[in-house]
């Protein structure tokens, strides 16, 4: 009696310890909860952008407070990407505007066109396919993860981006002083497409 009573008594054992394991298990693969963090070491790249560097040009994107790492760094990445095109939209306004004048266009036609959709399509597509993620930084909050992602783009690839852009923007005036009605709104059309031709010329790097 004693024998299976030593028996009984092994194998309820072995089963809690059996039970005890697989509770243990379970409890790994559940994600943790972040654990904020007091002092995070912040690089210099996160806070200013660095300078241009062998023909590179440097974007920094930050995320959104987020519950996954992977969700943080993809909006991060999405911001860098946004934050370049911005600069080229900025850029081309700035340069735009003080070529107008010599094309006789107001600034209304300019900033219509480079603000309009298909030319961002086309300038954020192009960026996009080219930005490389060089550098990441990330940091735990209370509520989650914030990332912060440094990017580089070739000089060259946003020249070219605003070219193409421009030209593109060149035909649609040139079919438009086709198709327009007067003789006014052919001519309007027509120093659009010169516009837009000289600067697809000049691009980015002039």
């Amino acid at each position: 009696m004693k024998v299976q009573s030593i028996k009984n008594t092994t194998v309820k054992l072995l089963s809690i310890l059996a039970l005890l394991a697989l509770v243990g298990c379970g409890e790994k693969s559940q994600s943790p909860t972040p654990q904020a963090q007091s002092k995070p070491d912040r690089p210099d790249w996160a806070m200013t952008e660095p300078d241009d560097d062998d023909g590179m040009k440097h974007f920094v994107g930050v995320s959104a407070v987020y519950s996954t790492e992977q969700s943080a760094r993809d909006n991060a990445y999405e911001k860098a990407t946004e934050r370049a095109v911005q600069f080229l939209g900025n850029f081309a306004k700035g340069k735009s505007l003080r070529m107008a004048k010599t094309f006789g266009l107001k600034a209304d036609t300019i900033n219509e066109t480079i603000g309009g959709r298909e030319f961002q399509k086309q300038v954020y597509g192009a960026v996009s396919r080219q930005l490389k993620a060089k550098k990441w930084h990330y940091e735990i909050k209370s509520d989650g993860y914030i990332y912060f992602v440094l990017t580089q783009v070739p000089i060259s690839v946003l020249d070219d981006s605003l070219k193409n852009a421009h030209a593109d923007a060149e035909k649609d005036a040139r079919k438009r002083s086709k198709d327009a009605n007067t003789a006014a709104a052919k001519e309007q059309a027509l120093n659009e497409a010169e516009f837009h031709s000289q600067m697809s010329k000049d691009g980015f790097m002039d």
